[in-house]
């Protein structure tokens, strides 16, 4: 997938996130006066399963992702959408579900506010990645909640091209899932020989995604990789896990 590169000065941050939402996120960080390289180390892949829409009383969306493959399956809208964040529930009310409710957080706050709020005799339904990151359908089942899955979408791995220009003035790099992180080391693994680990900083969403972009490098036999692994790479862990964080916690690094 080609790049898209600003002309503004260095600092220049990767924003790796899928294109729905990659230029999104390139506009807040230009209005801050970084620099942006859009390539996307993961793609979304629609699935086609079967939904009965009279089979579930309320949804469960941890993604946009999640949201937009589900709106494409099933115009029901009259329906509670249980969301992992604030984003992913501004987009569920642009698509006029009735009512939403964000978590405001991660998929652990999530679990949390439903266990919480919601009843147990709702049969909730969650439009779910093919590889989820969390077991949240099992854990809210074994507390008695009437909850099935369906995988609508599923993520691949896409190697971004660099030039080396790219990779020398490449400083930031943002990291919002640990499948991300994990494709994100495959690159780097891929392009190890041109570049700087010390000047390269992982903005990451949460540790969990530091985590995907570790054990990723570990795989890599390149003496580089290894070193900087053993002098400790450079990382910040947003406060809260939304992008807005991140951004703050990149801008407190410069």
């Amino acid at each position: 997938m080609a790049a898209e590169v600003t002309k503004s000065a260095t600092p220049l941050v990767w924003v790796t996130r899928t294109p729905e939402g990659a230029r999104r996120t390139a506009r807040a960080i230009e209005a801050k006066g970084f620099a942006t390289f859009v390539a996307p180390v993961l793609k979304i892949q629609p699935l086609k399963p079967i939904i009965d829409p009279h089979s579930f009383d309320a949804l469960i969306i941890t993604s946009r992702n999640g949201l937009n493959a589900f709106s494409a399956l099933c115009s029901r809208r009259a329906l509670t959408v249980w969301c992992v964040g604030e984003s992913t529930a501004d987009a569920a009310r642009e698509k006029k579900f009735q009512r939403v409710i964000s978590a405001g957080g991660n998929v652990h706050t999530l679990t949390d506010r439903i266990r919480g709020e919601a009843d147990k005799r709702t049969r909730l339904l969650y439009a779910a990645p093919r590889e989820p990151a969390s077991a949240m359908s099992e854990t809210l089942q074994a507390e008695g909640f009437r909850i099935s899955e369906v995988a609508v979408y599923e993520t691949q791995y896409v190697l971004p091209r660099f030039t080396p220009a790219d990779l020398e003035r490449m400083r930031f790099i943002l990291v919002q899932s640990p499948k991300a992180g994990r494709a994100i080391a495959e690159a780097l693994i891929a392009y190890h020989d041109k570049l700087c680990f010390p000047k390269i900083t992982f903005i990451c969403i949460s540790e969990a995604a530091w985590q995907g972009v570790k054990r990723g490098l570990r795989d890599s036999a390149a003496p580089e990789i290894r070193d900087a692994l053993e002098a400790g790479l450079n990382r910040r862990i947003a406060a809260t896990p939304t992008e807005g964080a991140m951004l703050d916690v990149m801008t407190d690094v410069t």
